[in-house]
């Protein structure tokens, strides 16, 4: 059985050192992580390296380079003609009447180019505030997987010293059914017990090389990157007042996108009124040249558009309104959302530390006390095999839960970070504490 132990704790090793190969081409980037990795570092290395925020952020640059491009004026025109130029000589220009050469520059109807330029601006601070809001999320991504890396590790080591001591028993068992003091039913069940805690091992082993897939890939590594061991995550010290945690979520990324939608659509509503109300202005200066005459002259022009009698212009106004008015109303579901998000994350913050509190305080301690009974008792063969796994099962389901309910915290805590738009690790003190 110590063989199988060995050749299992290697195999579980090498999963969760994902197979310990040479590093990749792909993964010559950035630090080494096989051996500890923190939260910080893993966050650290997504902001830097995931795909998703790369891409937020260029998008974000692309808008403020459409901003500054809806400003500028539409482009010059050029344009040639050549008048007069008789049918029985098509191709001899001499005896063309005239050639003409002229530019045409358009001017956008007053002040719809300053409206349209700021729509695009406000379209760009929104891209940016996405670009936040995308970081955000990642952050609270990896936070989360962290947590689920961390329990695995966690749940592995607990299993095995669970299998430790079920294969102590195991021995002590056979002992006991050889010397007769035990039936042969008793002594079978140990073994059984045993063979569950390996298949449980496994299922673990899975769970470990998933989460840990999921944390490369939030980093922008290769998804069977070597990671190491996570280090823990101290739990969240004083939680601050919900007044301040709502005054935070004010300013997530999400109301600023939809505030700066609203900026938005009032500048187009100006731009429609601006253009419904002043004419688009067309403006060319021709020259010409006369080559039977070898005289020269020149062409000015200028040109506007009727809005007043264009029905489209109303129909436009018309819509710039609505869209304005569903930006307001998306700006007022956005801030509904962002106070329901932060009332819920710190509920199920609080719920998870409660939870959690009471496993250590008080369920742990006697689940303990209760194995270590069991455990004397049976070393004086004063009760049976059965008690005692039955005492020692009770004992690993506690220390999973507390492993469990520690991982639910850290995992909460991410949420309520996202929800208050503070995003990065917890600053953690040792204390603990909660505001009302």
């Amino acid at each position: 059985m110590n063989g199988f132990r060995a050749s299992l704790v290697a195999g579980l090793a090498a999963c969760a050192a994902a197979a310990g190969a040479p590093a990749r081409a792909a993964e010559a980037e950035g630090p080494d992580l096989s051996g500890k990795v923190d939260v910080a570092t893993a966050i650290g290395l997504a902001l830097d390296r995931n795909p998703d925020i790369r891409e937020a952020g260029d998008r974000a640059s692309a808008a403020s380079a459409r901003a500054r491009a809806a400003g500028r004026l539409p482009d010059l025109g050029f344009q040639s003609q050549v008048w007069q130029q008789p049918l029985s000589t098509p191709f001899d220009f001499t005896t063309g009447g005239m050639f003409m050469f002229g530019l045409r520059q358009t001017f956008p109807a007053p002040g719809s180019l300053g409206a349209r330029e700021r729509a695009g601006e406000s379209d760009a601070a929104a891209a940016r505030a996405a670009a936040a809001g995308r970081r955000a999320d990642v952050v609270m991504q990896v936070r989360r997987a962290f947590a689920q890396n961390w329990l695995s590790e966690q749940e592995q080591l607990i299993h095995l010293e669970h299998m430790d001591l079920t294969d102590r028993i195991v021995q002590d068992s056979r002992a006991f059914f050889q010397q007769g003091r035990m039936s042969k039913t008793d002594y079978l069940r140990t073994t059984v017990e045993l063979a569950r805690v390996h298949t449980i091992l496994s299922d673990v082993a899975q769970q470990r090389r998933t989460s840990g897939a999921l944390l490369n890939v939030l980093m922008g590594r290769a998804p069977d990157a070597p990671l190491g061991t996570p280090e823990a995550v101290p739990l969240p010290g004083v939680e601050p007042p919900v007044p301040d945690l709502e005054a935070r979520a004010a300013s997530k990324p999400e109301i600023l996108q939809a505030r700066d939608q609203v900026a938005r659509a009032d500048a187009m509503v100006e731009g429609a009124r601006a253009e419904s109300v002043w004419p688009e202005f067309m403006v060319g200066l021709d020259y010409g040249y006369m080559p039977m005459d070898r005289a020269s002259s020149y062409t000015l022009m200028l040109g506007f558009t009727l809005p007043w009698l264009s029905a489209r212009r109303g129909d436009e106004r018309r819509v710039a309104a609505a869209e304005a008015s569903a930006a307001r109303q998306a700006l007022a579901s956005a801030e509904n959302q962002a106070r329901y998000q932060l009332r819920d994350a710190v509920a199920r913050y609080r719920a998870a530390r409660d939870s959690h509190d009471l496993i250590e305080r008080e369920l742990l301690p006697q689940t303990e006390q209760a194995a270590r009974s069991a455990q004397e008792s049976f070393a004086f063969d004063r009760a049976d095999s059965l008690g005692l796994l039955d005492a020692l099962r009770n004992l690993l389901q506690v220390r999973l839960e507390m492993v469990r309910a520690r991982a639910r915290v850290e995992e909460a805590w991410a949420d309520l970070e996202r929800a208050a738009a503070q995003a990065g690790p917890a600053a953690a003190a040792p204390a603990e504490g909660r505001q009302p």
